[in-house]
């Protein structure tokens, strides 16, 4: 229908409300903002804003552009005017319709339903619930608006071109997705693989170098065992010796007494430097042992 003047104020008026929120939502419009557009005096009821924004909705996300959801509305203004310019012929259709004969009626009805039915195979609907809305709704306005029909063709016409081209959009993302999701799950598998390679490269390196440092630990054990053993047997020697001249000035006599004491003592000390090294042997031994378990 014809657009009447206050339809472009009634949709400026809207882009301007929208316009004024939050940046992040001025160019969506949603489902509860219909309330808030209603509350603002608008020529229009929350019904009728709920319409439009739910025909314009087709994918139902709950979601349309401003620009998409003012174009709905300027169409649906602009076809609220044309109705109400058809109900003023209203009683003059009627009139029409009461002089035409029983014949002429069923013979219209009959075409009228191949029309529908052909109509109705175009848009491939496939559901014999809502075809009997759509004829119903379609019978009332033949009978009361017939102008409006041509107008009711155009807009299920749009409204499957519209769902149809959601399907297919949903099912480009969901293939999108797919291929996502298992490009996602192969990068994963990727990385899984080479964090356990570099895992298991760790850990045979760090067994490498704790097997390094107990084999060099052990053989400076060994070396320090070897010296205590030199060392001990270099006492030893140095005992005997001390015994055999103990032995030798006791059997002379040609050592004094005093000598004979501090030989004594020398001797003593010796020894007890001697049960020294031997602890400090046995605990050398202890830990070679250990070492090499």
């Amino acid at each position: 229908g014809e657009e009447p003047p206050w339809a472009s104020e009634v949709v400026q008026r809207v882009q301007h409300l929208l316009s004024h929120r939050d940046t992040e939502q001025a160019a969506v419009v949603t489902r509860s903002d219909m309330q808030k557009l209603q509350e603002e005096g608008l020529p229009c009821s929350r019904e009728e804003l709920e319409l439009v924004f739910d025909g314009l909705d087709a994918a139902g996300t709950g979601r349309l552009g401003t620009e998409e959801f003012t174009a709905g509305l300027r169409q649906f203004l602009s076809s609220q005017n044309a109705a109400r310019e058809h109900r003023r012929r209203k009683t003059a259709s009627r009139r029409v319709r009461l002089v035409l004969p029983g014949a002429a009626m069923e013979r219209g009805d009959s075409e009228e339903r191949r029309h529908f039915a052909a109509f109705m195979e175009q848009l491939g609907t496939g559901n014999p619930s809502e075809e009997q809305e759509i004829w119903q709704l379609w019978v009332k306005l033949r009978q009361d608006e017939p102008q409006l029909l041509d107008n009711l063709e155009g807009f299920l016409a749009k409204m499957r071109q519209r769902i149809q081209e959601a399907r297919s959009e949903k099912e480009a993302l969901e293939l999108t997705l797919n291929k996502r999701v298992a490009e996602h799950d192969k990068d994963v598998q990727q990385l899984c693989e080479v964090l356990e390679r570099q895992i298991q490269q760790e850990q045979l390196r760090l067994q490498q170098q704790s097997t390094a440092r107990s084999q060099q630990q052990g053989e400076e054990l060994q070396r320090v065992l070897d010296a205590s053993e030199r060392e001990v047997q270099r006492l030893v020697t140095a005992q005997m010796e001390l015994e055999r001249r103990c032995h030798s000035l006791h059997s002379s006599q040609q050592v004094t007494s005093t000598e004979n004491q501090q030989l004594q003592e020398s001797n003593q000390a010796l020894q007890q430097h001697l049960q020294h090294l031997h602890q400090q042997l046995q605990q050398t031994q202890g830990h070679l042992r250990t070492m090499r378990a």
